[in-house]
């Protein structure tokens, strides 16, 4: 069995029939505990840092989803390069993925000089803000669900 991305969803689906699509459906008996992981790019649109792009990543565990309500799913792993710094999960003062209903919402997370925003109704709202030497700015997040192979290197979700 084969886990695929639709919109933000989990579902599962069979190897033969595995396409692309947009969702994900975690709200399903079938689903067996593995790791989510997301890249993401960020892209500042407003503040000294305009032109430049930042790239990191960040994986949870997808058994914690129940697919109901608002999700607060605690990160297992954040890598995240800015300004020529590596921040990994233990720089953040908290780092969530953060679910409505099953429909990944974004990222909310926060250190000393950078904190991620969620959206509230879709992904494509969420943000980034950071204050650099009392300079502060806003960014685009752009994120992407990242193939996961399981123990035996199988795909276990595709985008």
């Amino acid at each position: 069995m084969t886990y695929i991305n639709i919109n933000h969803r989990l579902i599962p689906i069979t190897t033969d029939s595995a396409r692309d699509f947009t969702t994900i459906n975690s709200n399903t008996s079938e689903a067996k505990e593995s790791s989510i992981k997301y890249d993401f790019e960020v892209s500042p649109y407003r503040g000294e840092l305009i032109n430049k792009y930042y790239y990191g990543s960040f994986s949870f565990n997808n058994s914690e989803l129940s697919g109901k309500a608002i999700e607060l799913i605690k990160l297992d792993n954040f890598d995240f390069s800015f300004l020529e710094v590596d921040y990994s999960k233990g720089d953040l003062l908290f780092a969530e993925a953060v679910f409505r209903d099953s429909h990944f919402l974004g990222l909310t997370a926060s250190c000393e000089d950078f904190s991620f925003i969620c959206g509230f109704f879709d992904v494509s709202e969420a943000s980034f803000a950071y204050n650099i030497n009392f300079s502060f700015g806003v960014a685009n997040v752009i994120f992407s669900l990242r193939k996961v192979t399981d123990e035996n290197f199988s795909t276990v979700f595709v985008e």
